[in-house]
């Protein structure tokens, strides 16, 4: 994730060229306008036929590719906040069990250091999981940590290192680790529909294709400006939501899942008294 301030407009502006939607769009912008120019210089110079396509024809494609984009991106936020606010929760369940388990388990237990080994391993290993490819085999490291952060805590328990109340306190905080993991595979494992995107693409395309059929009678070479302006305004949308709706991944806009891991293994640390 690419850290900026918000407040500084001079940086944003100055940062503008090193964008990755501008780099990967600068080549497809320069054709955009080169196709602008070459239909200008046909209907004008060679032709001389007007296309009857005006200005409203394309306000029409406009309107409802703008409504297109909007859903669009949208959702891809959607996807991309959902994310950050599960690892929010994560980073709270993590330090909400190092509480529990500092203030409730017994100085003389052993597993103190098995509570602070584990819990700051999990958001490491569910990042990693996270980031496999789709259908890859191998193992759930995820859930092989929380199913030793179980059989240890119940053992303690029976053990009598822990209160038997602490079972209705540290329990349920052990099984949100499931659900955050859940909730975090489904993002993953539920990409946008692929007609959807790819409709889209096909859209802002043909959008462009058209453009300059449609202004240049009004506009002449002016077309070549505005075809290319329009063209990096939408696809520049279409990628960027692209981007965003995988908010897993290690592209620079994806979550610092890494130094959310790093918070929660220092803070476990810190509150179980153990060293990192």
């Amino acid at each position: 994730m690419i850290p900026y301030d918000p407040k500084n407009w001079l940086r944003i502006l100055v940062d503008f060229p090193k964008s990755p939607i501008f780099r990967t769009l600068a080549l497809d912008v320069v054709g955009a306008g080169i196709y602008s120019a070459l239909v200008v210089w046909i209907e004008t110079d060679v032709i001389r036929v007007a296309v009857p396509l005006g200005p409203s024809f394309l306000s029409i494609l406009g309107i409802i590719l703008g409504l297109l984009l909007v859903f669009r991106t949208n959702t891809a936020y959607d996807r991309w906040w959902e994310g950050r606010k599960l690892w929010g929760q994560l980073v709270n369940v993590s330090r909400g069990l190092a509480h529990q388990i500092d203030a409730m388990l017994a100085d003389a237990a052993s597993s103190r250091a098995t509570y602070a080994r584990e819990l700051a391993a999990f958001p490491l290993a569910l990042a990693g999981h996270l980031r496999r490819p789709r259908g890859e085999p191998g193992p759930h490291v995820p859930n092989a940590i929380v199913t030793t952060l179980q059989r240890t805590f119940h053992a303690d328990v029976r053990a009598g290192h822990f209160p038997r109340e602490a079972i209705l306190t540290v329990a349920p905080q052990l099984a949100q680790l499931d659900d955050i993991t859940g909730a975090c595979e489904r993002i993953r494992n539920t990409p946008i529909p692929f007609s959807y995107s790819s409709y889209i693409k096909q859209f802002v395309v043909l959008y462009a294709l058209v453009m300059p059929f449609g202004l240049v009678e009004e506009f002449g070479y002016g077309t070549v400006i505005a075809s290319m302006f329009t063209f990096f305004a939408t696809m520049g949308l279409e990628l960027l939501a692209t981007e965003i709706e995988e908010p897993f991944g290690t592209d620079r806009n994806d979550l610092p899942l890494d130094d959310l891991a790093v918070i929660i293994e220092r803070d476990v640390h810190q509150l179980l008294g153990t060293p990192a």
